[in-house]
């Protein structure tokens, strides 16, 4: 099931996405890195519910079992800010829901104009966002340690 996420789920969401990224993408990143994006989770956390309440930022979650098992996040609408699935739950579409999801209710908001999504992929991801039709918009940059792939994706056919 997936629905938005409130601050009742918010710590479960946060953790997934540190665990996730110490599993997967942390190894390929300097200690500066490493630090920023946690230092960047745990204020996030702090001020998120400020962000998910005026709507600047909306998160999404699979759940399985009632356990938060992958989230999804965007901000200032069109650019998102963060993807993360549990690793024992890879492979199952769960990504591709969550995007889908995303999509579908940027679609609904935005029925009579075309968008351009944007996200900053780390360089595990940008497989995954090249199967969802993503297309590199710049060579990969680092800020703060933070390797990622500037990219976006025009949709059209709302």
């Amino acid at each position: 099931m997936i629905k938005k996420i409130d601050n009742t789920d918010l710590e479960a969401a946060v953790n997934l996405a540190n665990q996730v990224f110490s599993e997967f993408i942390a190894d390929g990143y300097s200690e500066e890195g490493r630090q920023t994006f946690t230092n960047y989770l745990d204020f996030k956390l702090e001020e998120m519910n400020e962000d998910l309440e005026s709507g600047h930022k909306i998160l999404w979650g699979f759940y399985e079992d009632g356990r938060i098992v992958g989230v999804i996040g965007t901000r200032d609408e069109f650019h998102i800010s963060l993807m993360f699935v549990d690793k024992d739950y890879h492979h199952r579409g769960i990504a591709r829901a969550l995007f889908e999801t995303v999509l579908t209710e940027l679609k609904r908001q935005h029925p009579a104009a075309p968008f351009v999504l944007t996200v900053n992929s780390s360089p595990y991801a940008v497989a995954v966002y090249h199967r969802f039709g993503f297309v590199d918009i710049a060579e990969e940059q680092e800020n703060n340690g933070i390797r990622f792939i500037p990219m976006k994706l025009t949709v059209s056919d709302c």
